[in-house]
């Protein structure tokens, strides 16, 4: 039986004890981490916390729905064993009758497969698993990683892991081609400082005449070290200071055994980036359904 638990009701200790002996163990759906990465957040729970899948949900107009936020690539359900897809497809039909519609991302872990009333698309992360010496890493580059990396340490960078957050925040509003609200920056601020304080966050980055040029968020966990946020300008893009960053954090935890977890992209530039570096495809899926009536569907697809 699947019980349907408000965030209030959780017994965060045992949650987290299940997250983090997961196969599927990432930062995201740590109770501490969904608490202000998503805000409003619900949970599904069986057989007593053998098995647990967050929820980050929202109301318009009196109807519930499901949704993934920025910084929360991938939920589903977690286990500290194999999670049978059996198990997966109850959980499934648990959430599709207690919201209206959704769009959920489930681990790599969970194989979701095609269930009727849903829609699944496989997407694709991309992860290099840190196990081996730098000499051994370094191996498995492109050529054109090679390149750009040698273009990079050229411009003889020096990575500095004591950037501020609020700098890294400006270079990515004065770098992106999304107008992001104040609310939205300040939320971000909020997520990352919360990192940083719990020893779970780090910034590098490369500065030309004391202004960054190119910096990258990375994110803790037990297995994983996420890239979870990344803003070039044009000096850092023309002097390839990223392919600096990304070979620094390898050369620094290599052997560690963690995962640098690039949280992937369909974009075919930026996989190749990813990718460059020896970082392998990893399959995790989007499901979506929707249980609206017909015309209010419309208007929501139209609105």
């Amino acid at each position: 039986m699947i019980q349907f638990l408000q965030r209030e009701q959780l017994d965060t200790r045992r949650w987290d004890d299940v997250i983090a002996n997961s196969p599927a163990e990432t930062i995201y759906p740590y109770s501490w981490y969904l608490d202000t990465a998503a805000g409003r957040w619900s949970a599904f729970v069986m057989e007593d916390y053998r098995f647990v899948m967050p929820v980050i949900w929202g109301r318009k107009f009196g109807i519930k729905y499901a949704f993934h936020p920025a910084f929360v690539q991938q939920l589903g359900v977690f286990s500290k064993e194999f999670t049978d897809p059996v198990v997966i497809r109850q959980f499934l039909q648990a959430v599709r009758s207690g919201f209206m519609f959704g769009n959920l991302q489930f681990n790599c872990q969970n194989l979701v497969g095609h269930e009727p009333g849903f829609e699944v698309n496989d997407r694709v992360n991309y992860e290099l698993h840190l196990d081996r010496d730098y000499e051994s890493l370094v191996k498995e580059y492109s050529e054109n990683a090679r390149r750009n990396l040698k273009k990079a340490m050229d411009h003889h960078p020096e990575i500095r892991e004591d950037i501020a957050i609020d700098d890294l925040i400006r270079l990515k509003k004065e770098t992106s081609i999304s107008n992001r609200s104040n609310a939205y920056l300040t939320w971000m601020r909020n997520l990352f400082t919360l990192l940083l304080d719990q020893g779970r966050g780090r910034v590098a980055g490369v500065r030309r005449d004391g202004r960054l040029i190119a910096g990258v968020f990375f994110a803790f966990s037990r297995k994983r070290a996420i890239y979870l946020l990344s803003a070039s300008d044009e000096t850092g893009m023309d002097t390839r200071a990223m392919f600096a960053i990304v070979d620094h954090f390898i050369r620094q935890h290599a052997g560690s055994g963690i995962i640098l977890d690039f949280e992937g992209s369909n974009i075919p530039s930026i996989a190749r980036f990813f990718a460059g570096f020896g970082a392998k495809p990893a399959t995790y899926q989007a499901v979506g359904f929707d249980r609206l009536p017909g015309v209010i569907r419309k208007l929501r697809k139209n609105g």
